[in-house]
């Protein structure tokens, strides 16, 4: 078998795998994952659980798509997501009506692939790309981004989102909002210029807690 090309299929190649999911930007990740799920699905799993699904989903079924940049490919992975949403979605309105069979959950999946019960889906990921502590880090960096788009109006909020973590175009945001362009340009860098305030708040907290806190 011949060994994927770093440069031409880095999402196929398991040492430039870990650097390629960092420059994804996993935390903004979960945050739009985190948007697209309802408050019912939420009670079922987290974004952070879907995250972990998506990523096993993608390497797993890396020969499916073909490489074009870094941010085609995030395109692609928070499709996954997306449909892994529909997926859970789907079946909860199943359920509500008394039949269906369930997506299998992220614990779930691991032993179809043949893991061990009990075993974390990351173990399916290429070795040391996912590790305790750095999930631990894009959780809490992917909790204080929602915290700050929470401080934003839901106006803002919205178009920083769709522009900003989902990478959408503005004309294409602006027309769906139903504004115009230059009003969708003011709306957001008004919504930049209030979120990287709240944000770099909540970290220097993070980094510097009160006394009495714990970091």
């Amino acid at each position: 078998m011949v060994a994927p090309d770093s440069h031409n299929a880095p999402h196929q190649d398991p040492v430039s795998w870990d650097r390629l999911i960092e420059d994804l930007g996993p935390a903004s990740c979960i945050v739009v994952i985190d948007a697209w799920m309802g408050s019912k699905l939420k009670g079922l799993l987290t974004a952070e659980d879907v995250w972990q699904e998506t990523l096993v989903l993608a390497w797993t079924s890396a020969a499916q798509h073909v490489w074009k940049d870094t941010r085609t490919y995030r395109n692609w992975i928070l499709t996954i997501a997306k449909n892994r949403i529909h997926d859970h979605a789907r079946w909860l309105s199943r359920e509500k009506r008394g039949g269906g069979q369930a997506p299998a959950l992220f614990s779930e999946m691991g032993l179809e692939m043949g893991l061990q019960s009990g075993a974390s889906l990351a173990s399916l990921l290429p070795a040391g790309s996912t590790t305790p502590s750095r999930q631990a880090s894009t959780n809490e960096r992917a909790a204080q981004m929602r915290q700050a788009l929470l401080g934003l109006t839901p106006e803002q909020a919205t178009i920083l989102r769709m522009h900003l973590f989902e990478e959408r175009e503005m004309t294409d945001i602006a027309a769906e909002l139903e504004i115009g362009l230059g009003a969708a340009w003011y709306r957001f860098r008004q919504a930049s210029v209030a979120y990287s305030h709240l944000l770099a708040g909540l970290v220097s907290q993070a980094v510097n807690p009160k006394p009495g806190e714990s970091a």
